[in-house]
């Protein structure tokens, strides 16, 4: 049996129905409510190490989504994590209130969904403040002294994660490229994983499987 690492604020980590649990997507496309979570302690021994790996690198923990970290992750056969763990159907889609997170390994941990919802309020809080940065820096709303307080807030939120330096365009505009096919891979994949656990809820349930619609008949001419 497989036992996941206690390792202090790691994050990723925690427990659905009484089960240790891994989020690779903290929601789902479409439907905030729901995550995309594997069960470590299922996992092939081989699997489970290069997940637990992953989650405990510096990418695994910078990831927002874990998912960003396993899809650039190659584990013992060379195969990308997120794709092995996709064609082997070990992701499970589960409502985001029934997973409790732990970072720490102690007390009760905090609900996804609230841990989510957090986290929506952080980036939106983030973004506005670096527009209204920027904002007061270019175009003159406050004094010369404001505006280079402004334009240095601007600078330093937009590199909050970047290595010490100040990004230029043609950086931003490459982070934004990798961010980008990043997300078009985990949309690939969400949509393929969505669209299977529909097929295999309609092969248990045929009711579930949408009607056919009837062609209307067509109106006899009048005589």
């Amino acid at each position: 049996m497989h036992l996941m690492k206690e390792i202090q604020m790691i994050k990723h980590v925690g427990k659905h129905n009484d089960k240790n649990a891994v989020v690779v997507f903290r929601e789902v496309p479409g439907e905030d409510h729901m995550a995309l979570i594997i069960y470590p302690d299922t996992l092939p021994q081989s699997i489970h190490d290069s997940v637990m790996k992953c989650i405990e690198s510096d990418a695994g923990q910078a990831a927002n989504n874990l998912a960003d970290a396993l899809h650039t992750t190659a584990g013992g056969d060379g195969t990308m994590i997120l794709k092995t763990i996709h064609e082997n159907k070990w992701m499970k889609k589960v409502r985001t209130q029934d997973v409790i997170l732990n970072p720490g390994g102690k007390g009760q941990g905090a609900r996804l969904d609230e841990i989510n919802e957090i986290v929506r309020g952080m980036e939106a809080g983030g973004e506005a403040a670096a527009k209204m940065a920027k904002l007061d820096a270019t175009h003159g709303i406050a004094d010369p002294a404001k505006a280079a307080v402004g334009e240095a807030a601007s600078q330093a939120i937009m590199s909050e994660a970047a290595s010490p330096g100040v990004l230029t365009d043609v950086d931003i505009a490459s982070n934004l490229v990798r961010q980008a096919e990043g997300m078009q891979a985990q949309v690939a994949t969400i949509t393929a994983e969505i669209t299977r656990l529909t097929e295999e809820a309609q092969s248990l349930n045929p009711a579930l499987k949408p009607k056919k619609k009837r062609a209307p008949r067509k109106k006899k001419a009048a005589a």
